[in-house]
């Protein structure tokens, strides 16, 4: 993924997951989830159960509360406009495929028409050697949600895109003969 000037709570959960992801433990002295209190409601867990099909497993109550409803057993890709849902699909592939996190940067609409920017993070939860099949996820407010004035999300755009970096190991080596 290029450098992305993320939200710094997104920024703490990409950071946290490349510390999981080379099998650290908990450091002493790390951030806690007391350094950052809206993060943890902020949180959720998909499963990929088929094609196309992201299904929510948990899912902190602030982004319930966003969406205004419960997302447990809901199709991920079900809260993006139709044309964004293969983008959207794409971004998982390509985490999971190249085993790092993606970057969605998207507006939240209500019906109201009252909108708010989003950042979403998608990391691969990894534990084999074979494709990821479940992905942490954060949703983060990019502006106020006051503005939304308690009125739930009804659909989201897309605006940007970052997929993770390829995964270059082993290093890509040039060979030439004459």
């Amino acid at each position: 993924m290029e450098d992305v000037n993320a939200h710094p709570n997104t920024q703490v959960l990409l950071d946290a997951w490349r510390r999981l992801s080379l099998g650290a433990t908990a450091t002493v002295g790390g951030p806690t989830t007391e350094d950052y209190p809206d993060l943890v409601g902020r949180l959720f867990v998909l499963n990929h159960v088929g094609d196309r099909d992201y299904c929510f497993r948990r899912v902190g109550y602030a982004m319930e509360k966003l969406f205004g409803r419960q997302l447990v057993e809901h199709n991920f890709l079900s809260l993006w406009s139709e044309p964004d849902r293969r983008l959207v699909a794409a971004a998982l592939v390509a985490a999971a495929a190249d085993r790092g996190p993606a970057i969605i940067r998207a507006r939240g609409e209500t019906l109201t028409g009252r909108r708010v920017d989003l950042e979403f993070a998608l990391a691969p939860l990894l534990g084999g050697d074979g494709v990821p099949r479940r992905f942490l996820g954060l949703c983060q407010s990019m502006t106020g949600e006051d503005l939304l004035h308690g009125r739930p999300l009804r659909r989201l755009q897309a605006i940007a895109l970052y997929p993770p970096a390829p995964n270059l190991d082993p290093p890509i080596r040039l060979v030439s003969s004459r």
